[in-house]
């Protein structure tokens, strides 16, 4: 099908302004796609963060009403546990125990 009429300068001059008016709403798309995405993927890592301090926290939570201890302590309270232990007076060295087996019961 042949068509009528001259395309060349004219389609020229409706590509470029097509690009004009749709060449900086595509950029301005793209950019504001691209921040949103960046935000997500900030909030996500946040997110996993607290999510991951909140699980430790009632694990330890949970440790601590069954009993256990993961030797976790405020630095305030470790001064109340701590044992000082003086030396002897006298300088004998301490009594040694046999730990080997002589082989009967008495």
């Amino acid at each position: 099908m042949l068509v009528g009429g001259d395309l060349g300068f004219l389609s020229s001059l409706v590509v470029a302004a097509l690009m004009v008016v749709f060449g900086p709403v595509s950029d301005f798309m793209v950019r504001w796609k691209w921040r949103r995405s960046v935000a997500r993927r900030d909030e996500i890592k946040r997110l996993l963060v607290l999510a991951s301090e909140e699980a430790a926290r009632v694990e330890l939570q949970a440790a601590e009403e069954y009993g256990y201890d993961y030797g976790y302590r405020c630095e305030s309270l470790k001064e109340e546990y701590e044992v000082f232990v003086e030396t002897p007076a006298s300088s004998a060295p301490p009594p040694t125990i046999s730990t080997s087996y002589s082989g009967s019961f008495n």
